[in-house]
């Protein structure tokens, strides 16, 4: 018992002298003390918010700690009298000291030499094994595709691995669909793409594996993004690198089919000390052929008038798509930038369409055209954005400021010849349709994210654009008398619309144990005004909407993962398909837009279970008021046919979505996705007919991989669809098989592809419809069987900082116009 007491007293003393000790030291900090310096690379360059430590030199005790800014620099100040050194320590790199040094009242300040430290290959290696990650990953709102931590990442395009995403198809167009749904909102890092569904394909055909961190689909999005898009959106996320320099990429391809196509582009990146500027530019240049065959038939009193239309389209488009942009880095909490992006397209369509009708009175006409129809489409935007960390509880603040401006030019002359049996025989005509159009786009959005702990956070924003479009269609026909173009009152006109939108939201987020909820509500008004000024017609709607959404996860274990998603979404009309605007097929058959459409208000329901971050399944619902969907009408007395969008009362589609990753062999996996669906239509009629139709489809994807060794890959694809309704339409079934051959050079710097689309020439498109009074099908054969060699290069320090993410406000804006 007195041992011990003694042992007791014994600690006492000694916690009472380092509790004096530790007093006496805080009176002596020495007012006026200050040790700066530096970290660096082995080439020199800062190493940002590297973790800096001062300690004792008797015992390496730690007295402060602090991080480096983004020059590398860092500082120490009221230091007490000591000796000491510092530390140096970043992720990924060796730990280095600084010799000791002491601190007196002799010697207040000390600039001590930079601290230079090399990568840690070692250390590289045990982090990359830590930090797998499963290919699939469930969040609250969001299914994530890990591409860096998979095989994926090696030896394919961006393009390959988005189709083995989960829910995803592509089709012969390059339209990407989610679940079914197309009107997917392409983003990469976070911010809209800008560019029509063919160069955005240009662009993930270009972008190689290994620059993607993971694939967002997102299927509901929260209420901090537009409600616009009901097919949701698709996130690509480029890999973040941490060092200084300069890198970009090289790339080049042909391709050959019926005509040919050319591609190529070179991204660029440079950041050093608190500047970072990046920029890419891409271009194409592609043939492509199509055939449409259209056979109809009108029957009008006791008349029967049978149409068969051949239709060959040559077509040559264009393509220059650019980004350049600067990130100023204030300091390591706020960040300003600038960001310019946009792109210069033209199309160039020859035409050679026969028309033949005849009817039962044996009178019938032939018809043959020419055409060459010249288009032009440009969009530069510019884009001013702030981001602040505005305390160490992680407060942020993000501004984003845009404009866009758009211009479109469509030139078309046809000449149309006649020959004609027991009818009048018509003179030639020749017809000029001329149709210039500007959109401007101004947008202003501010977000902030309040954490309240660290499993929950709070976020409000709101954004206001404003949208004005100036399009004046002018279709003459040239006078034999006078030779002179006189304008068509029927078709010619001059449409202006406006639309404002103002929006705000808030969003909460929180984890609890193995729970994830997110819940949020958007509102947004419209002040949208329509006015055909040629035909006197003003179309004037005012109207505030409100959008929830909620997302649940749910980890059961290591292997299994739940979540449910819910949504409700707003899709706008295209701007050019409000325009009553007409494209001609011929003077019975032609596009035009309606100023009467309706936005349609979807409401998305989505349950999905992840079994070891591969097999994903999933069930879905969604329903669609106002559904807004091609459909073509009849004039039986003109015998004129038109395609246009028109509202349907309602859209009902019940889905069951099933990936399943299988590794056959070490060097063998196949990739398969099923999609089962119903997808239905209903719309009440004053022109006789209802309309109630739909049938369950599927959809398949079987993608099979070989890694023949470290450099050398192959692949190869089959896609099938069944048939399916879609409107008033039957869509005729389909199947596609592709392939493709790729090696890597120089430590894959370099990669040399080969890709067969379509190999046996098996893609069209075999639509018909027999609704009220319209009996039509047509069969629509593009140029699919093509054979692409593409070549792509990276030079440069491969580490170099990515440009920051961050989105602009012109999501909703820019995904509604022509490109």
């Amino acid at each position: 018992m007195r041992k011990n007491y003694s042992a007791f007293i014994t600690i006492l003393m000694i916690v009472i002298m380092l509790s004096s000790n530790s007093k006496i030291m805080a009176q002596t900090k020495l007012a006026g003390s200050k040790i700066t310096g530096s970290v660096i690379d082995e080439q020199n360059k800062p190493l940002d918010f590297a973790t800096i430590l001062l300690v004792k030199t008797k015992d390496s005790a730690m007295v402060k700690s602090s991080m480096a800014d983004a020059e590398g620099k860092f500082v120490f100040e009221n230091i007490s009298e000591g000796e000491y050194r510092v530390s140096a320590n970043m992720v990924g790199y060796k730990k280095v000291f600084s010799k000791s040094f002491n601190i007196n009242a002799g010697q207040l300040k000390i600039d001590l030499p930079p601290l230079q430290s090399s990568m840690d290959s070692k250390q590289l290696k045990e982090v990359s094994i830590v930090a797998q990650k499963p290919f699939i990953e469930r969040k609250m709102d969001k299914l994530i595709v890990n591409v860096e931590s998979s095989s994926l990442s090696a030896g394919n395009t961006a393009m390959e691995v988005l189709e083995k995403a989960p829910g995803v198809t592509i089709d012969k167009d390059d339209n990407i669909s989610m679940k079914g749904k197309q009107g997917v909102l392409i983003m990469l890092d976070g911010k809209p793409t800008y560019m029509s569904s063919a160069d955005v394909a240009n662009m993930l055909r270009n972008m190689q594996s290994n620059q993607i961190e993971t694939i967002e689909l997102i299927t509901s999005p929260s209420a901090k993004y537009d409600a616009s898009g009901t097919s949701g959106i698709i996130n690509i996320k480029t890999k973040k690198n941490k060092n200084y320099g300069v890198n970009g990429t090289l790339t080049a391809g042909t391709g050959y089919g019926q005509t040919s196509k050319y591609n190529g582009g070179t991204t660029l990146n440079y950041r050093k000390n608190k500047i970072n500027l990046f920029g890419n530019y891409n271009f194409s240049d592609n043939g492509r052929l199509q055939n449409l065959d259209l056979y109809r038939k009108v029957t009008y009193k006791d008349t029967v008038t049978n149409f068969s239309q051949l239709n060959n389209l040559d077509n040559r488009r264009n393509s220059n798509s650019f980004k350049t942009g600067a990130d100023f880095f204030i300091n390591k909490n706020h960040t300003v930038g600038l960001l310019v992006n946009g792109y210069f397209n033209n199309n160039t369509e020859k035409a050679n369409n026969y028309t033949s009708r005849n009817n039962n009175f044996n009178q019938s006409e032939d018809i043959v055209i020419v055409g060459t129809n010249k288009e032009k489409y440009q969009n530069v935007a510019y884009n001013f954005n702030y981001k602040g960390t505005l305390d160490t509880a992680g407060k942020e603040l993000s501004v984003d400021l845009d404009y866009s401006n758009y211009q479109g030019n469509h030139d078309e002359l046809r000449d149309n010849r006649y020959s004609a049996t027991n009818i009048e025989q018509r003179n030639a005509l020749f017809v000029k349709n001329f149709s210039p159009s500007d959109i401007d786009v101004k947008s202003i959005k501010i977000d902030y994210t309040h954490p309240l702990n660290k499993s929950s956070k709070f976020e409000t924003g709101f954004k206001a654009s404003i949208v004005k479009t100036d399009n004046d269609l002018l279709l003459a026909k040239l006078s034999e008398s006078s030779n002179e173009w006189i304008a068509d009152p029927e078709y010619t006109n001059r449409f202006l619309y406006d639309e404002n939108v103002n929006a705000a939201y808030v969003n909460y987020s929180t984890e609890y144990k193995k729970l994830g909820i997110q819940l949020g509500l958007r509102a947004e008004y419209t002040h949208s005004k329509g006015n055909s000024i040629t035909k006197n017609q003003l179309v004037d709607r005012k109207y505030i909407e409100f959008f929830p959404s909620l997302s649940l996860s749910r980890t059961l274990d290591k292997n299994n993962q739940l979540g449910f998603s819910y949504s409700r979404r707003i899709d706008r009309p295209g701007y050019d398909d409000l325009n009553p605007f007409m494209n001609f097929l011929d003077e019975y058959t032609f596009q035009k837009g309606n100023p009467y459409l309706n936005p349609q208000f979807t409401s998305s329901f989505d349950l999905s279970h992840t079994y070891k971050g591969g097999i994903t399944t999933s069930i879905n619902y969604s329903h669609t008021a106002d559904v807004m969907t091609f459909v073509t009408e009849q004039e039986d007395e003109t015998l004129r046919t038109y395609a246009t969008q028109r509202n349907l009362d309602e859209q009902n589609i019940y889905g069951l979505n099933i990936y399943a990753p299988v590794p056959v062999r070490k060097w063998w996996n196949i990739n398969n996705n099923l999609q089962v669906f119903h997808m239905g239509f209903k719309s009440k009629s004053d022109q006789g007919e209802d309309l109630n139709a739909g049938q369950m489809a599927v959809t398949y994807n079987m993608d099979h991989s070989f890694t023949i060794n470290k450099t050398f890959t192959a692949q190869f694809s089959t896609q099938y669809q069944s048939p399916l309704q879609y409107g008033i339409f039957k869509v005729g079934s389909q199947v596609v098989m592709n392939a493709g051959l790729r090696k890597s050079f120089m430590n894959n710097k370099m990669n040399l592809s080969f890709n067969m689309n379509d190999i046996f020439n098996t893609r069209q498109q075999k639509i018909s419809t027999t609704y009220q009074n319209m009996d039509l099908n047509f069969i629509e054969k593009g140029e699919s069987q093509v054979g692409r060699i593409s070549l792509s290069y990276r030079f440069g320090k491969n580490e170099v900082k990515a440009a920051r993410r961050r989105s602009t406000g012109l999501e909703d804006e820019t995904n509604r116009m022509k490109n």
